[in-house]
C-alpha cells in the first residue's frame, strides 16, 4: 500500500497482507482505508480527504478482463462516500509497479503530477500540463518521461476548476466517471498519476493458473455476449433497450419517443466508422468501439454515452452525439450525470421555467446541437450559466426557483442510472438502496430486461437463483429484496478481486464461480464461494456504515416523486408507475435479509458483530 502526500511530500509504504483476509483487494481493502483514514468532518474538497486507487489479487493477471481499478474518496457530490471503477491498462501498470492500492492525500502548492515507476515516486511539476485536456495530458507525460509506455491517469479542464462531477480519464475513453472523483484529484492540484513498472505479480499455482486463463479465455469467446460485445460494443443493445422500454427518452420524461426509434442511428454509425473494436487489459470481449469520423477525429466510446448522447437530451443526429462525449472525455467530466444536466436544461426550457436569458443566449430545445455542446464546455470551464451547473443539477434548480427543484431527479445526489424505474421494479430496488458508486444493470435488473425473450425460462432460473420466480417479472414486486442482494455481493466479490463484473457477474457467467476458482490458483487460498460472498456482505455492510457516518438513513432510499406520481405514457410498459407501499415492502424485503433495522436502514449491532465489524466501527465513532 503506498501512501504519497503531495503537501509534505512524504511518501510511506504499507503490507497489504493485513487486510486480505476479511476485505480480499481491490475495492474492499479500499473501503477499509478510507473508512480508517476519513475523519469525520472532513469536507470532500479538503486535503485531508484521501483519493485511494485500489486494485485487487487477479489485477494483472493472465486471467482475462483482469484490468480494472477501483478509486475511492469522500464524494464531492453528496457527501457520501464516492466510488468509480475504470479499466483499461493502468491497474496492472501499478501492480508491476509493486502497489495494491496508492492513496494520495494533502494538497500540493503547486500543480503537480506523480510520477510512479520501479525507482520509486517522484512529485513533478505540472505547471506545463495545466490547462491541457485529458488526452494531451497523456501524451505530454508519456514524452517527458520518454516512454510511450507509460500509463497515465488524469484530470481534464473540469478537475482542475473544480466541477462536482469531473472524472478520472485514461487513455481515450476509460473513465472513472462516477462521484466526481476528478474534482478531489483537482483539489489537490493532482494532474495525474503517471506509472511504469516491470515486476510481476505473485502467483501460487503458476502453470494452473495460465492453462486455466487460456481455457476460460476460449470459453469467453464463444459466449454470445461475447460475440455481440466484441463486434459491436453496447450499440445494438441500446436500441433493444429503448424499444423494451429500459431506457427513457428525455430527464426520465417518458420510455418512447417515434423519432428515436425510428432514427437511432447508433448500428450504423459504428458500421460507417469503426476501425476495429477494442479491449482493456487480457480482455477478449473487446467492447469499445474505436471510430474515425472524418473531419472530427479518433477515439472510442462503450456504454451510457450512446443513450445518455441519443435519447436523454433528445439527440438522433450520431455526429452531435461524438463530439458531445469526446469532449465530455477530453475534458474530464462524468457523462452520465453531464447527460443528466442538459436533460434537465432541455425539461425546464420546455416547460416554460427558464428561457435563453438563464442560459446565457443559448435555447435550451429539446435536441439542439447548440445547447447540448455549448454546455459541455460552459460546464468544464465553469463559464456563464455552466459556473452553476458546475456545481450540480440541484445548484442550478435552486437559482431558478422551487418549480425547478421540484423537477429534479436525483438519487443521493447523484443523476440515477437511465433506466426505466417505473416499469422494472427491481431495478428500482437496486438503484434506491444501492451504493451511490455501483454500477447498473446488475445480474438481477438484466433478468428483468431479459424476462420477455422467454418468460417461464427466466421465472424458473429466478425461482432458482432467488427463490422467488417474481425476481425476474418486471411488474413484480417479489423476489427483488434478494436478487438485489445477490447481485451486490456479486459485484462486490469481483470488483474485490480486480476483474471485470460484465463478464464475471453479469453477462457470460451468472455466478462468482470462475472467478472464485481463478482467486485460488493466483493466492493459494482455499476459499470457496460461500466465504468469498460472506466477504462481500462484510464490505456492503461497511460501506453502508460509513454512509451512515456521513448522517444517511433509510430516508435516503428512494426515487424521485416522478416514479411514484407520474405513469407511463407510452410504450411497452405503457401506465406502469411505481407503487409506493409495494416500493417500501421491498425495502423491508431487503432490509430484512440484510440484517439492518427496518426503521433506519442501519446495520444492527448483531449483524456488525457477525461479520466482525464492531469494534472497526465503534473505533470510528
Amino acid at each position: 500500500i503506498l501512501k504519497i502526500d503531495v503537501g509534505s511530500g512524504e511518501v510511506t509504504t504499507t503490507p497489504t497482507e493485513a487486510y486480505v483476509d476479511e476485505y480480499l483487494g481491490g475495492r474492499g481493502i479500499g473501503l477499509r482505508l478510507i473508512y480508517d483514514l476519513l475523519k469525520p468532518g472532513t469536507k470532500p474538497l479538503d486535503p485531508g480527504n484521501p483519493i485511494i486507487f485500489s486494485m485487487g489479487p487477479l489485477t494483472g493477471t493472465a486471467m482475462p478482463s483482469s484490468g480494472r481499478t477501483d478509486v475511492t474518496s469522500l464524494s464531492p457530490q453528496n457527501n457520501l462516500r464516492g466510488r468509480s471503477n475504470f479499466g483499461g491498462y493502468w491497474g496492472p501498470e501499478a501492480k508491476y509497479a509493486g502497489y495494491d492500492h496508492i492513496i494520495l492525500t494533502g494538497k500540493a502548492a503547486k500543480p503537480v503530477y506523480v510520477w510512479i515507476s520501479d525507482e520509486g515516486v517522484e512529485i513533478r511539476d505540472a505547471a506545463a500540463l495545466w490547462g491541457k485536456d485529458t488526452y494531451e495530458t497523456q501524451k505530454l507525460i508519456q514524452q517527458e518521461l520518454g516512454d510511450p509506455e507509460i500509463k497515465v491517469v488524469c484530470i481534464g479542464p473540469a478537475g482542475e476548476n473544480l466541477v462536482r462531477f469531473a472524472c478520472l480519464i485514461t487513455e481515450v475513453a476509460g473513465a472513472a466517471a462516477r462521484g466526481g472523483m476528478g474534482a478531489v484529484m483537482g483539489s489537490k492540484n493532482i494532474k495525474a498519476v503517471a506509472v511504469r513498472g516491470h515486476k510481476s505479480v505473485g502467483i501460487a499455482h503458476p502453470e494452473e493458473m495460465l492453462a486455466e486463463s487460456l481455457a476460460l479465455n476460449q470459453e469467453i469467446r464463444e459466449s454470445p455476449a461475447c460475440k455481440e460485445l466484441s463486434n459491436y460494443g453496447v450499440v445494438r443493445c441500446v436500441s433493444m433497450m429503448y424499444q423494451a422500454s429500459f431506457f427513457p427518452v428525455g430527464y426520465f420524461e417518458d420510455v418512447h419517443w417515434d423519432e428515436m426509434n425510428e432514427k437511432y442511428g447508433g448500428p450504423a454509425f459504428v458500421d460507417k466508422n469503426k476501425l476495429k473494436n477494442v479491449g482493456c487489459f487480457a480482455c477478449p470481449i473487446r467492447c469499445k468501439n474505436f471510430l474515425h469520423i472524418p473531419g472530427m477525429g479518433k477515439g472510442f466510446t462503450t456504454c451510457e454515452p450512446w443513450s445518455g448522447f441519443t435519447g436523454a437530451v433528445w439527440n438522433t443526429d450520431m455526429d452531435v452525439f461524438w463530439q458531445g462525449i469526446q469532449s465530455a472525455n477530453r475534458l474530464g467530466l462524468d457523462s452520465t450525470e453531464l447527460s443528466a444536466c442538459i436533460g434537465l436544461l432541455m425539461e425546464l426550457h420546455h416547460e416554460g421555467l427558464i428561457t435563453a436569458k438563464d442560459t446565457d443566449g443559448i435555447a435550451m430545445e429539446r435536441g439542439s446541437k447548440e445547447a447540448i455542446l455549448e454546455t459541455v464546455r460552459k460546464v468544464a470551464h465553469r463559464e456563464g450559466f455552466g459556473a452553476i451547473m458546475a456545481d450540480g443539477q440541484q445548484a442550478f434548480a435552486e437559482k431558478i426557483g422551487p418549480a425547478a427543484v421540484e423537477k429534479l431527479d436525483l438519487v443521493k445526489g447523484l443523476a440515477p442510472h437511465p433506466y426505466e424505474f417505473r416499469a422494472y421494479k427491481g431495478t428500482a430496488l437496486m438503484q434506491a438502496v444501492g451504493h451511490r458508486g455501483d454500477s447498473l444493470p446488475m445480474r438481477g435488473s438484466l433478468l428483468e430486461f431479459e424476462w420477455a425473450n422467454a418468460p417461464e425460462w427466466f421465472e424458473q432460473t429466478a425461482e432458482k437463483a432467488y427463490g422467488n420466480p417474481g425476481a425476474a417479472k418486471p411488474s413484480s414486486y417479489e423476489g427483488k429484496g434478494a436478487s438485489t442482494v445477490s447481485s451486490e455481493h456479486n459485484n462486490l466479490a469481483v470488483d474485490s478481486m480486480g476483474v471485470c463484473t460484465w463478464p464475471y457477474a453479469n453477462f457470460v457467467f451468472h455466478t462468482i464461480d470462475r472467478s472464485v476458482r481463478m482467486l485460488q490458483l493466483a493466492t493459494g487460498k482455499d476459499w470457496d464461494v460461500a466465504h468469498v460472498l460472506k466477504i462481500a456482505e462484510r464490505l456492503r455492510n461497511l460501506e453502508r456504515m460509513f454512509d451512515v457516518r456521513q448522517g444517511m438513513n433509510r430516508e435516503a432510499d428512494t426515487l424521485p416523486k416522478k416514479f411514484f406520481e407520474k405513469p407511463l405514457s407510452k410504450g411497452k410498459y405503457e401506465g406502469a408507475v411505481l407503487d409506493k407501499a409495494k416500493f417500501e415492502g421491498m425495502k423491508d424485503e431487503y432490509y430484512a435479509l440484510r440484517g439492518w433495522d427496518p426503521k433506519t436502514g442501519i446495520p444492527t449491532s448483531e449483524k456488525l458483530a457477525e461479520l466482525g465489524l464492531s469494534a472497526v466501527v465503534e473505533k470510528s465513532g
